[in-house]
This record gives C-alpha cells, structure tokens and sequence, in this order.
C-alpha cells in the first residue's frame, strides 16, 4: 500500500507544485497534501527502479492520467466532484399548501366572532381550542406520550414523581401531619406523576391515610385514563358510593374547576405544566395608549386587532 501511495505521490507533485513534463499545458490541481504525510509515502522503500528518463516518466504519467479522478480547478480552489447516490434516502412528501377544509371548531370560532360583529379576546379564543365540549384539544383524545403531541417529564421517569411525593410529605410533616390534607392536582394528565407519588409513599401510612386527592380536571377521555391511571376502583358506602386508589386506599374525587373543590381542610397543590395552557389575556402598547389584542377575522381569516380606544390602566 506505501509503494502504491508513494508512486500516486510521485505523479501527483510535479503538478501540484506547477511543474509539468515536456510541453505539457493543462494541470489537475489536486487538495494540498499535508508536507509529513508528502515525505512519509516519498520516502517510503520501494522495489520499482526509476524511470531511465523524463521522457519516459512523462508517458507513463500520460498513461495513467485515466486513473486519477476528474479534479475542477476553481477560483476559490480545487474542489473534487463526487457523486452521491441518494436513492435510498428517505424522502418524504412535500407538505400540500392547498386551502384545507374548516373543522368544526374554526366553524364555530368564526361564528361567534360574526354573531358578536366583532372580535373576542386571546382568552376566549384560547378557551375554544382547548376546552370546546365538542372538538377542544384536551377533551376527546389522549395528547399525551408517544402517540399524542407531547411527552411530559413524568412520562419519562417515575422519579420526577416520586420526588414530588418527598416534598408533599415534608410539607405535610411542617403542617403539624395533620389527619386530613386535600391533595389537589391540576390538569394531572394522565395521572402518571400523581400515581408515582403514591406508589413512592405507600409505606408511610400515616401521611397517605390522612390524605385525600382530588383532581381538577375537564376532560371526560382523560378522567377515564386517570381512573384507570390510579388504579381505582368504586366503593359502595351507604346509600352512595366512592372511588378508591388502589395504589395507597386515599379517595378520589374529579372537578371540572378549582372552585368545585371542598374547602376547609389543609391543603397541598400540584399543577405540572399546566399554568402554561391556560387562556390569558394579551395587552399591547399602541401610540393612544394600552389595548387589549383581539381575534378577530378578515376575508374569512383569523388575524389579531386592536380595538380603537385604548384602555385605563389607572
């Protein structure tokens, strides 16, 4: 292999420095060799005796010039062309820009809009697309994982939870471990962080015997999976009934809102992503003062407005 290098070297450096033989014109620049790989294959022992002239040299490069590859000299340097064959690539289709048809939820967005004549706030807008009873994002459908949009940290390790469940007993032990605590969670998803926490704190009976959980959550797809999430299961208790986690035998209880909750007990909230979806309210500064930025819709097209007249922020 070092003979073989050597003698491509010993072609390659008359051309490479500018040189040629007899009257020949045309050069192939080739990328610059690094000077102690040049010495190293050109002093490199070879077997081959030397060609008796430079006539002779000359024809034998002449010969093998079919051998080296097409080199285009440029400007900005010699550059070798190399083909790439990419025909076992992945190629994907190109995304349509065509006009989709309106969902229903667009449908009836815009129909508010239009029955108002005019725009409605980021917060009502934000409320539809998340919440509709009828095509909201949380409400039909598991969003969740690896199937759905998103995978949240408690879907990758059970230690996030776990963790969370440490800090809820520490906290419990500061309040004076008091017999009754209402363990609340907010949007749990899909009651992975909070069936977690309870499974790391199962042995400490005492906290989870005092505890009971209740989860704020709107969407009738996933109370279904946070019910089977945590393992409960229906208890018949007198004229009524109750569902139990089977994971620690705390109660649990759904609520579509915050203000649904029973009051009056010591409580510890848990909301995990989830202040980040909830609809707000977006003020913009124009030249007559702070406004409220709107949806509105032109030529049958959602867009942002301001209203005339800029509000008192007094």
């Amino acid at each position: 292999m070092l003979r073989g290098s050597a003698a491509l070297l010993r072609r390659l450096a008359p051309r490479i420095s500018g040189g040629g033989c007899g009257n020949t014109t045309h050069r192939r620049l080739l990328p610059p060799i690094a000077p102690f790989l040049r010495a190293r294959f050109l002093s490199a022992p070879t077997t081959s005796s030397p060609p008796s002239s430079s006539s002779a040299a000359c024809h034998e490069e002449d010969a093998e010039d079919r051998d080296l590859p097409e080199i285009s000299n440029g400007d900005a340097g010699a550059r070798l062309s190399i083909s790439v064959d990419r025909s076992g690539l992945y190629n994907p289709t190109e995304h349509s820009h065509e006009p989709s048809s309106e969902s229903e939820l667009v449908k009836h967005i815009k129909s508010i809009i239009k029955f108002r004549s005019g725009p409605i706030s980021i917060a009502e807008y934000m409320e539809e697309v998340l919440t509709n009873p009828q095509s909201g994002f949380y409400i039909n459908r598991d969003v969740f994982g690896e199937s759905g949009d998103f995978i949240t940290s408690p879907e990758v390790s059970q230690m996030f939870g776990e963790m969370i469940g440490v800090w809820a007993m520490c906290l419990w032990e500061q309040m004076g471990k008091p017999a009754k605590v209402n363990l609340i969670e907010l949007g749990p998803g899909r009651g992975t962080l909070l069936a977690d926490l309870l499974r790391g704190s199962a042995k400490f009976a005492n906290f989870t015997k005092a505890l009971s959980i209740n989860l704020v959550e709107c969407s009738p797809t996933l109370q279904k999976i946070q019910y089977n999430t945590l393992k409960c299961e229906d208890e018949h208790v007198g004229d009524g009934k109750r569902t139990v986690s089977k994971i620690c035998g705390a109660p649990v209880c759904w609520h579509a809102s915050l203000e649904q909750v029973p009051s009056g007990s010591p409580t510890i909230i848990i909301a995990h992503e989830f202040y980040d979806a909830l609809p707000i309210h977006q003020f913009q500064k124009a030249s007559r003062g702070w406004c409220e930025k709107m949806v509105d819709i032109a030529e049958d097209s959602f867009l942002f407005n301001l209203p005339r007249q800029a509000l008192w922020l007094g």
